[in-house]
């Protein structure tokens, strides 16, 4: 928190590196949520490079409230719903085709991590979107329930059912999948 708000400041008087670090800082994270909002990685990524211009262009006059990471996590979730309002209902790049981020460099490892991305990204996909953005800015934008619920501008206590439901819905999707496989 104390490098973020001392990179802001640089990032106001005209400090590119500055924009540079908070990008580094940040661009996995937001990425990895954009792409569970959208279900498409190239939108994900677009929807995330247009943030940072719109950051980087208003740097000036940008009042962050609480947390860096949040005011951009809240950038990118709205970014996302506009990219849904207007793009074709069947994404360009399924996730099932996209390269997942593994942390193990056995290539045994690293084929279990993705197949189990795979089709974790897939349950996500198959969520409403209500339940899914709660459930990825919960759950990997490590936002509070009352940071998303002022956000997506409903209580805290919708946001929470929504959460819940999108778990029960996950864990379902997740359970019926297993036993297809097992059924095989």
């Amino acid at each position: 928190m104390l490098e973020d708000g001392r990179l802001l400041k640089q990032l106001r008087r005209g400090d590119r590196d500055a924009l540079r670090r908070i990008y580094e800082k940040y661009v996995d994270d937001l990425l990895a949520v954009a792409v569970s909002l959208l279900s498409d990685v190239h939108t994900a990524e677009d929807c995330v490079h247009d943030v940072f211009v719109g950051f980087a262009g208003a740097a000036g006059s940008i009042r962050i409230r609480h947390n860096l990471k949040g005011y951009l996590l809240s950038c990118v979730a709205n970014r996302a719903r506009d990219q849904l309002r207007k793009r074709p209902r069947e994404p360009n790049q399924r996730l099932e085709e996209a390269d997942y981020p593994t942390t193990s460099s056995e290539p045994a490892s690293r084929l279990i991590d993705c197949e189990e991305s795979a089709r974790l990204f897939a349950a996500l996909a198959k969520l409403p979107y209500e339940q899914r953005e709660v459930f990825v800015l919960h759950a990997q934008g490590d936002m509070k329930f009352r940071e998303i619920a002022g956000l997506v501008g409903v209580s805290t206590a919708t946001v929470q059912s929504r959460y819940r439901y999108a778990i029960e819905k996950l864990r379902g999707l997740l359970e019926k999948e297993n036993e297809n496989e097992v059924g095989r």
